[in-house]
């Protein structure tokens, strides 16, 4: 009985630590006229390909071997579950990436693209994440 518990409770702090919410994400007012425009979510599917593709890619698209080891593996996007993901998340995590604690201990390797992108090109890539999750792009 008593090792039921233990798995119990270890396959609970697993699943939680998998939950897309977890990290405190900062308030942040979502551009909803900005994520519907064709030529942000073509934008972001180019800004996608460019920098993203490589982890979070298909094999088709030219996602790198290394990659499947990761663990969690990085997704592609292709879920539906990632057309209900909040906007405002998506943003901290592509603006954070690693930095952000549960990540960072979690061992993420995903970069900060904070330095890298301004605000209105990591909100063309959530634009583009939330169509492709719909199979539109």
């Amino acid at each position: 009985m008593f090792k039921i518990l233990i798995f119990l409770a270890v396959l609970s702090l697993s699943l939680s630590a998998c939950r897309e919410d977890s990290g405190t994400v900062p308030e942040r007012d979502v551009p909803r006229p900005f994520l519907a425009q064709k030529e942000n979510i073509v934008a972001g599917q180019e800004l996608f390909h460019r920098l993203c593709r490589e982890c979070h890619g298909t094999l088709v698209e030219g996602r790198n071997q290394r990659a499947e080891r990761f663990v969690p593996p990085a997704p592609d996007f292709h879920e539906d579950r990632y057309a209900q993901s909040d906007p405002a998340y998506l943003f901290w995590r592509i603006e954070e990436g690693k930095r952000a604690e549960p990540f960072r201990s979690r061992g993420s390797v995903m970069p900060s693209w904070k330095p890298h992108l301004s605000d209105e090109q990591i909100w063309q890539i959530v634009a583009y994440l939330k169509q492709r999750s719909l199979g539109n792009f």
